[in-house]
């Protein structure tokens, strides 16, 4: 009874023994992770091909946002002191004068351009005294006459089509009989021809489209007076066409004649 417990006792103790030499010596239970899209595996034993567990393993998520440090913020800087600003006053342009040896017409003209006398047209003896001043520019160039002081003189005009480009009141050059005259800049043609003139002279002298030439000739005190700038030497005209006559309005030499004749007065 003995000698079967201990051999029955034997045999179990010898069948633990292999059962557990051959589960240290057979293969491992293995861990299968799946792809992202497919299910959840089992882990399956792989002696005995039934599955004993399940594991799922978690894809790894995303990193945690952080709020990033906040930047330093410059302290608030006081605002430059605003210097005032001052106006800059136009600068006048250097001016001349001139008066005729009687005492009684004036003008003013630009620094740097000079004035000669020579005799005026008309009777000479007194009390006329007929003096002609030609103003010059820089160059030289001739650009404006003034009579005064004639006596005897006269002129006459003949059918034109006159367009005036610019006038203006010339209060300064009182006539004998109270009246004053205009400064204009005008064009009459002429036989298909355009002649220029700019001048001082009786307001009907600057009436538009067809018309009398007139007379620029201004009845002073002292005599006859004339007042203009010098165009169309023979045989040349002043400007090629209408509009280089326009364009050259808005020159400085446009805005120092005008000016000039413009300061001519009579006392």
């Amino acid at each position: 009874m003995t000698s079967k417990l201990g051999f029955l006792g034997a045999v179990t103790m010898a069948g633990l023994a292999i059962s557990l030499t051959l589960s240290a010596c057979g293969p491992q239970t293995g861990v299968e992770i799946a792809d992202a899209g497919s299910a959840a595996p089992g882990v399956t034993s792989t002696a005995t091909g039934e599955p004993t567990m399940s594991a799922t393993v978690a894809p790894a998520g995303p990193e945690p946002l952080l709020s990033p440090a906040p930047s330093a913020v410059p302290a608030p800087q006081a605002p430059a002191p605003v210097e005032p600003v001052v106006p800059v006053e136009p600068v006048a342009p250097s001016l001349q004068s001139f008066t005729f040896p009687d005492g009684h017409i004036s003008f003013s003209y630009p620094a740097g351009w000079s004035v000669r006398t020579e005799r005026g047209p008309g009777r000479d003896g007194p009390p006329w005294q007929p003096v002609e001043a030609i103003v010059s520019d820089g160059t030289g160039n001739d650009l404006v006459r003034v009579s005064s002081g004639a006596d005897g003189i006269g002129c006459a005009g003949g059918p034109v089509h006159r367009t005036v480009l610019d006038k203006a009141d010339a209060p300064g050059m009182r006539q004998a009989d109270g009246t004053t005259p205009w400064f204009g800049f005008k064009v009459e043609n002429v036989g298909g021809e355009d002649w220029y003139s700019m001048s001082l002279s009786r307001p009907s002298n600057f009436d538009e489209g067809e018309v009398n030439s007139g007379c620029g000739l201004l009845v002073m005190e002292n005599g006859g007076a004339m007042v203009g700038a010098i165009f169309n030497p023979p045989p040349h005209l002043a400007f090629p066409s209408r509009e280089a006559a326009k364009a050259w309005m808005g020159s400085e030499q446009y805005s120092q004649l005008k000016a000039l004749l413009l300061s001519v007065s009579y006392s």
